[in-house]
């Protein structure tokens, strides 16, 4: 788009060159004469009469044209001026991508937002986003070598790349994360005695990663039943994942329209409609067949959903503006506390110093599956952190009861294991004669965790007095 409108620029600078050229040759002049006549018309100094309406228009575009130029050259120097501020103050952060994105997103970075059009430009952190934002990367790579680069990418795991500096992002992600801690369900949960129904109207991307961060983080008792309906997937999540019978809560899939489950609509205690293509209309007939308080619903615009008749029963999540706030994807709380805890088990275990720089190399050897266990784990202590609040309990591991210890070190084995069977292992012991084998993805600790030996059921606690001194 932008490369259009530069060219469409320069087209427009230079019509005024090609009716003189045009006139003046008409006229008989030399290339040479017609091409100088027609830039001194740039400068207003074409002060003979013109030999024809060719000339005539040059003349009167080319002043229009001129100053045209010298605007834009001024807007130019202008915004490169405010970049080059903006780097030298040193948190400047560099946007690329489509416009819609890019200026929403610019306009919350206020004073530190610079605008990187098609050029690079110099700052301390890029942000790319849309499908250009690949592109952009790899034309730049060297001179982004030594930079934060933030990229959008839906395809990719956050943390299955290892090139320092480069952090991959993905909206639907992060919006699932926010979203089960916005939620606060434990106090709910546990008014219900931990029975609950979340139904969700429509999947995609979006669902599959609410279901897989709702089946990590609302865990709140060792005998929960939590349930998820799922009306609108296709048959590829629950094909790709064979193990989601293992996790004890149950994920039930429907392949019947949702209106003949109306009493189960009426009966859930959540109901999540997800972003989806006439969902105009959907909202409007689940808010005409049920009496439900309230509906949550995933939407990037309000301004259709302010009009509906019903419509103070919808909460609406702006999943997209949250999921795309910078304070989400330049923030690295959640990645820093998975840094923290994988370096505290390599202290504890391997006697590793616990500094920055031992930090980072911990990390850098660990694979994308480990990674992503460490970053399940401290986005569920956020939970744990909650529930303890909610129970007016000590936040800090040696001021815990030994029954509240157990049960929430029995919680986190739960977690694990979740994450485990979101990623298709099973339980199994390995010919190697090692607790896992990680090309067949069997592990022996898949089991429930009163089947734990005394050592490891320490570990789930000593895990538990870990994150909590972590915070």
């Amino acid at each position: 788009m932008h490369r259009l409108l530069s060219f469409l620029k320069l087209a427009l600078l230079g019509i005024p060159m090609l009716f003189g050229l045009a006139g003046f040759l008409k006229a008989g002049e030399s290339f040479l004469n017609a091409l100088f006549s027609s830039i001194c018309m740039y400068a207003m100094n074409y002060q003979d009469p013109p030999p024809n309406l060719w000339v005539e228009a040059g003349r009167w575009t080319a002043p229009l044209a001129t100053a045209s130029g010298i605007f834009m050259v001024a807007t130019t120097l202008r915004e490169r001026f405010r970049a080059y501020l903006c780097y030298r103050r040193g948190d400047s952060v560099a946007v690329y991508g489509p416009e819609p994105e890019k200026t929403e997103l610019l306009a919350r970075l206020r004073s530190c937002g610079i605008d990187g059009r098609t050029r690079f430009v110099r700052a301390r952190r890029y942000i790319l986003l849309g499908e250009d934002g690949f592109d952009f990367y790899f034309q730049n790579l060297r001179k982004l070598e030594e930079r934060e680069v933030y990229l959008q990418c839906g395809s990719l795991p956050a943390q299955s790349v290892s090139t320092p500096g480069l952090h991959l992002f993905c909206p639907e992600e992060t919006a699932a994360r926010l979203f089960w801690k916005q939620a606060k369900l434990y106090e709910w949960s546990a008014a219900r005695e931990h029975r609950l129904n979340i139904l969700f109207m429509g999947f995609g991307r979006l669902g599959e990663e609410l279901l897989s961060y709702g089946l990590q983080n609302n865990i709140f008792a060792p005998d929960q039943q939590i349930s998820y309906h799922i009306f609108g997937a296709d048959d590829s999540f629950s094909a790709t994942h064979t193990r989601l019978k293992e996790i004890g809560d149950p994920v039930l899939f429907y392949n019947i329209p949702w209106y003949t489950r109306l009493s189960l609509l009426e009966d859930a205690d959540l109901i999540l409609v997800l972003e989806q293509e006439n969902q105009m209309t959907l909202l409007q007939r689940l808010l005409l067949a049920t009496n439900r308080p309230r509906f949550h619903v995933f939407a990037a615009e309000h301004a259709g959903i302010s009009l509906l008749a019903g419509q103070e029963r919808l909460h609406i999540f702006s999943w997209r503006q949250e999921a795309r706030s910078p304070e989400h994807i330049l923030s690295d709380t959640l990645y820093r506390r998975a840094k923290e805890i994988n370096l505290r088990y390599a202290h504890l275990y391997d006697n590793v110093p616990e500094n920055e720089e031992n930090r980072e190399k911990q990390w850098a050897l660990l694979d994308s599956f480990t990674r992503y266990s460490n970053i399940s784990a401290a986005d569920y202590h956020e939970i744990r952190l909650a529930m303890l609040e909610a129970m007016g309990a000590s936040v800090s591991g040696e001021a815990l009861s030994p029954g509240l210890l157990e049960r929430l070190a029995e919680l986190e084995h739960i977690r694990w294991c979740r994450y485990h069977y979101l990623n298709n292992w099973r339980q199994g012991i390995p010919e190697n004669g090692k607790r896992k084998d990680t090309g067949l993805r069997i592990h022996r600790d898949l089991v429930p965790y009163q089947e734990l030996s005394d050592e490891e059921k320490e570990k789930d606690r000593e895990n538990i007095r870990i994150l909590l001194s972590i915070g």
